[in-house]
């Protein structure tokens, strides 16, 4: 069955292990979407150059390397990306935001974490954490408020595209608009 969110998207799927490649290969291409694979760091990074990506699935290290510099080149190519890795803690602290998806994982998971990096607002999913980062405890109130506001307005939006899509929001804006 084609889901409507993977039709036209075309997600990169960087892992070093070829049987865990071509299964998350063949479950997103069930889901509609165009794949193309990487097993190192160098062949993901001439992807990311050289296509028009709309997701991608990155595992922690690939081979002997550490995924970050792939991650880089997502994150400056405006690519979300969902980490799926035998070492869920690794990712976290440097990619907060990028959902993290432990091996092994039902296709639900696969499927789920990569519907929302596609269809989430861009800034909820490429923050990268660095040491100049400002600790979010010292924000003042004036930035606070606008961060909500701001917030605000993507869930409003979001909710405004998943009922133009057919879905029942009944809930979500209840609960929403009740805050």
């Amino acid at each position: 069955m084609i889901h409507p969110a993977f039709v036209g998207q075309r997600i990169l799927v960087a892992e070093d292990e070829p049987l865990i490649t071509m299964e998350l290969g063949r479950l997103l291409e069930e889901e509609g979407a165009t794949v193309f694979a990487a097993r190192s760091v160098s062949q993901g990074l001439r992807l990311v150059g050289t296509r028009a990506l709309s997701a991608a699935v990155v595992d922690s290290r690939l081979g002997a390397e550490e995924a970050d510099p792939l991650c880089e080149a997502l994150g400056q190519r405006q690519v979300p990306f969902v980490f799926y890795t035998g070492q869920p803690d690794a990712p976290s602290a440097r990619w907060p935001t990028a959902p993290v998806i432990g091996k092994p994982a039902t296709a639900k998971a696969i499927v789920g974490a990569v519907k929302y990096v596609t269809t989430a607002d861009r800034r909820d999913v490429l923050y990268r954490k660095s040491q100049k980062d400002h600790d979010p405890k010292v924000l003042t109130s004036g930035q606070r408020i606008a961060d909500g506001e701001e917030r605000i307005a993507r869930v409003s939006c979001l909710i405004t595209r998943l009922e133009a899509g057919g879905f029942d929001t009944s809930v979500a804006r209840e609960n929403f608009w009740r805050r």
